[in-house]
């Protein structure tokens, strides 16, 4: 299992345990024991070695970046269409259709190119490593819709720079993402309908910027 995996199943694991705890009654929470917290510490632990015994990463098989990559339109549409019905979103596709979004093309010819495009536009993280193939997280996406938008954000980001975390929360604030953790993953109509609200998101804006001049 990646490090970044055991990362979440120990986020997720002290999350339950809070969760656990906040659920016993004031009184008794008052009056609990230390057998009472290890009840709640035990309950959570069992429940993070089920999640690292199911813990897999899913993979697409064949990403359509292999065969609908093109920049014409006709491949353009049959990516979009195609990806409609997808049950996961690649990689690969996810970082494909943001730079048909963004650019209107995508020149790269395979996944190391794009990766690497993203990261020299500090659109990715200089240490993402993920492959094509995995499933995509909502992380890495936001991080990838945030500075490829320009998305400032609050404090937090201001403050700390923007990190997978921090850009998840603040697409959730704008109403770009539903309630979610960086680790989730799209099926293919989620993912078209992301791309949905950020053109709804650029042409609010610019009709903001209209309005003000």
């Amino acid at each position: 299992m990646h490090s970044s995996a055991i990362d979440r199943l120990t986020a997720q694991t002290t999350r339950v345990a809070d969760e656990l705890a906040r659920r016993i009654p004031a009184n008794q929470r008052r009056a609990s024991s230390p057998a009472t917290r290890g009840l709640t510490v035990a309950l959570a632990l069992l429940l993070g070695i089920a999640l690292l015994g199911g813990c897999q990463t899913a993979r697409v098989a064949h990403p359509l970046t292999e065969n609908l990559a093109g920049n014409d339109v006709d491949s353009q549409m049959d990516f979009w269409h195609t990806l409609a019905d997808r049950h996961v979103t690649s990689n690969d596709e996810a970082f494909h259709g943001m730079l048909l979004f963004i650019d209107g093309n995508d020149p790269s010819t395979s996944y190391p190119q794009r990766v690497a495009l993203l990261k020299s536009r500090n659109w990715l993280p200089a240490d993402f490593n993920e492959p094509a193939d995995q499933a995509v997280e909502r992380g890495p996406l936001a991080y990838v819709i945030v500075q490829s938008l320009s998305i400032k954000g609050g404090w937090v980001m201001h403050v700390f720079g923007p990190s997978e975390r921090y850009a998840v929360r603040e697409l959730e604030d704008m109403g770009l993402y539903t309630l979610s953790s960086p680790n989730q993953t799209f099926s293919g109509s989620e993912f078209l309908g992301i791309i949905g609200k950020l053109e709804d998101y650029q042409q609010a804006s610019a009709k903001t910027v209209a309005e003000a001049h």
